[in-house]
């Protein structure tokens, strides 16, 4: 009977200890994000996004915190801004914002952004679809080279400057 209650006894202690809420300290979080910093600022942004880490769900914090962010340069940030105006799940759909902010992420060098950017211009501006395709291609994106190859065997001039 004694192993009994000390078997049940450990088992509701860790129930409980489980069970109780993780406090989280994001006093330095929100310290560097107010200082400017783009990685917390991209950081914290998540959190808001999610209602996570002691942080409560807030959409137009997180998307000041990421336009901030991406304002000082952070790639990521501009990519998600992207995302969050061309899904609308979060906030309204916005294709003219979806747009801006996925031309600076690839402006930035983030390969998916140049990627799908390609991807946007493939019918409108085949030309200009081959050089964000060639960008991303030359970052190591392997569906980009393959979208290449398609736009450049269509029309060879489109892909001049493969040829350097």
């Amino acid at each position: 009977m004694n192993i009994l209650r000390i078997l049940l006894t450990a088992l509701l202690v860790l129930l409980c200890s489980t069970a109780q809420t993780q406090s989280f300290d994001n006093t330095h979080l929100i310290e560097d994000a107010s200082n400017g910093d783009p990685q917390a600022q991209y950081t914290l942004a998540h959190l808001y996004l999610k209602g996570k880490g002691g942080i409560e769900f807030d959409v137009e914090e997180a998307v000041k915190l990421l336009e901030s962010a991406a304002e000082g340069g952070h790639k990521e940030a501009a990519f998600d801004l992207a995302f969050l105006y061309l899904n609308g799940t979060k906030l309204g759909k916005d294709r003219v914002k979806a747009l801006y902010w996925l031309t600076r992420s690839a402006e930035m060098g983030q390969v998916d952004a140049q990627y799908f950017l390609g991807m946007a211009y493939r019918k409108s501006d085949p030309g200009q679809a081959a050089s964000w395709l060639k960008m991303a291609a030359d970052g190591g994106h392997l569906e980009a080279a393959g979208e290449l190859d398609k736009i450049c065997a269509a029309n060879p001039l489109w892909c001049r400057f493969t040829a350097d």
